[in-house]
């Protein structure tokens, strides 16, 4: 019987050590969970909390960095050309300027055209020296009007990427300006020029006229009587060098012929230069000059070549006048076709156009004169 009891107790007090255990045990847990609730609390506590509490690693945010304004692009612009033979072009330009100046330069000048044909206050620019070269370097040449009717560019015409124009002379004057070289160069492709005439025939008929019709100004008066460089020859049928020779090439770009001008010194002067023009036939490139064939029409200053020139008077030694670098100069612009040289020679000439032949007299090698016929 105490043997029964003994066991009954036991089993009583094993039930009892298993309940405390079990009590234990999922005490333990919950106290575990409430941890790691608070744990959690706390974390979020911390990252919302206004003033963050310190950490063992602290780590720097990388600042945004504030993006640069980009300065607007200058649109790229389309110069004008002619879409019909003698229509009257106000600007141009030539291969060799081309070839002289950037392509922001050449956008440049071909936007301040625009605007100055438009009657515009400012047009878009890269730069203060862009304007400048826009006006001084090229417009005197090819855009003559411009030249004309704009004030001198200052440095505070320009800014951030635009150029302001000032104006001279009230709006009526320079209609009258722009409608006074159209009509005179209208009048030149109407009376020296005929449509079917090939790019050699532009070039004998125009020089032929500015040695028949001009007049070289021996008292230089070109900076008195209103006009200047291309409206000079032009409107008043006398100039000197330079006027000649932007003439010239001005109206040979105007009907598709290419032409330019250079500079150089006549001989044992070393002050006084001199201007005439470059034109290119076929590929090759030639000295012309319409000024020494004023008074006289001779041919032995019509489509030199290097020799020539200077056998004739003209040292080339400055270059081509149209831009700083690279410079052209008898070292890398060469002038060496005599495809026409038997004209230099010529007498008396007569020009049969419908033929394509030049009837002349010259000397033969005894001296003798003889009449001969140059085919083109």
């Amino acid at each position: 019987m105490r043997q029964k009891r003994f066991l009954a107790l036991l089993l009583c007090v094993g039930i009892a050590i298993s309940g405390i255990g079990c009590s234990k045990k999922k005490q333990t847990e919950t106290t575990e969970k409430t941890k790691k609730t608070k744990a959690e609390t706390t974390v979020e506590t911390t990252v919302n909390d206004t003033e963050p509490q310190e950490t063992s690693e602290t780590t720097e945010a990388t600042p945004t960095p504030t993006p640069t304004p980009e300065a607007t692009p200058i649109p790229e612009i389309t110069p004008r050309t002619a879409s019909a033979f003698g229509e009257f072009v106000p600007y141009v330009a030539s291969e060799l300027m081309k070839q002289c100046y950037t392509d922001e330069d050449l956008q440049d000048y071909y936007h301040f055209c625009e605007a100055v044909l438009a009657e515009e206050e400012s047009f878009p620019c890269h730069s203060f020296s862009g304007y400048e070269t826009a006006y001084h370097m090229l417009s005197r040449d090819y855009f003559p009007y411009g030249y004309d009717v704009v004030a001198c560019p200052e440095e505070e015409d320009f800014k951030d990427g635009v150029a302001k124009i000032r104006y001279n002379e009230t709006k009526e004057w320079r209609d009258q300006r722009y409608n006074d070289l159209k009509n005179a160069c209208e009048e030149i492709f109407q009376n020296v020029f005929k449509e079917d005439y090939t790019d050699f025939e532009k070039v004998l008929a125009l020089y032929l006229y500015f040695a028949k019709t001009y007049t070289y100004d021996q008292n230089l008066e070109h900076t008195t009587d209103g006009y200047r460089e291309v409206y000079r020859p032009l409107m008043r049928k006398i100039g000197v060098c330079n006027e000649f020779a932007a003439a010239y090439a001005y109206l040979l770009l105007q009907v598709g012929v290419e032409a330019d001008y250079a500079n150089g010194f006549p001989h044992g002067e070393t002050e006084d230069g001199h201007r005439w023009n470059l034109v290119r036939l076929d590929g090759e490139y030639y000295h012309l000059d319409t000024t020494w064939a004023i008074g006289n029409c001779r041919l032995e200053y019509f489509l030199m070549d290097d020799d020539q020139r200077t056998e004739h008077g003209t040292i080339f030694k400055d270059g081509i006048e149209i831009t700083e670098v690279p410079r052209f100069d008898e070292t890398n612009f060469k002038m060496t076709s005599r495809k026409y040289s038997e004209l230099w020679d010529a007498l008396y000439y007569e020009v049969d156009y419908d033929n394509n032949v030049i009837r002349y007299t010259a000397p033969d090698q005894n001296g003798d004169v003889i009449d001969k016929e140059f085919h083109y």
